[in-house]
């Protein structure tokens, strides 16, 4: 019986990493506090796991008004195309997913939209032309916002992961009463 007791107690360490182990987000363009100056027309959100179907995100304004946006699934990310220009403002962005593993996983963050009116004239005015000069400027102001973004909690739904351990604590305990009583018995 104690054989049987030390197994059980092995099994539980080994499994517990995996009950710790969740589906989070990594990083999202615009990230958490972001304040963007530039019109906004794709959002990326990137998470540690595959998604699963049924995996999404929504945008809102201040007034909880839902702004239009088409989402396309990666196996790991999650692209948004807004379908217009959107006005300036502090934005929320729900995101709602089905990791691997098959738990349903929520998050929220907001970023803020300061677009000045100059910068949008001239962007109707002249057509973008690439320089190689700005691109290293342009990668390390994504890389310094991806890395706020790691730094910033996020909101999960941890329920699925309760439960596991609450069952587990309840195995432990089943298995130490019916010790319990086989020692009492073989007295």
């Amino acid at each position: 019986m104690k054989k049987t007791a030390l197994f059980f107690l092995f099994f539980l360490f080994l499994s517990s990493p995996a009950v710790f182990a969740h589906t989070a987000l990594e990083s999202a363009n615009p990230a958490e506090g972001d304040v963007v100056t530039e019109e906004l027309q794709e959002m990326v959100l990137e998470f540690n796991t595959d998604l699963e179907q049924g995996s999404s995100f929504t945008v809102e304004d201040e007034s909880g008004q839902e702004v239009p946006i088409s989402v396309e699934m990666g196996e790991q990310s999650m692209t948004g195309t807004l379908g217009a220009a959107i006005a300036n403002g502090t934005y929320t962005v729900n995101w709602k997913i089905i990791g691997a593993d098959g738990h349903p996983i929520e998050g929220t963050y907001t970023f803020t939209l300061e677009v000045s009116e100059d910068s949008v004239s001239s962007e109707e005015t002249e057509e973008p032309t690439p320089s190689t000069e700005d691109e290293p400027a342009d990668q390390s102001g994504t890389e310094d916002s991806q890395n706020e973004n790691l730094a910033a909690p996020q909101e999960t739904t941890n329920a699925p992961y309760v439960m596991v351990i609450v069952l587990m604590v309840l195995g432990v305990i089943a298995v130490g009463t019916l010790m319990w009583v086989s020692n009492r018995r073989g007295s």
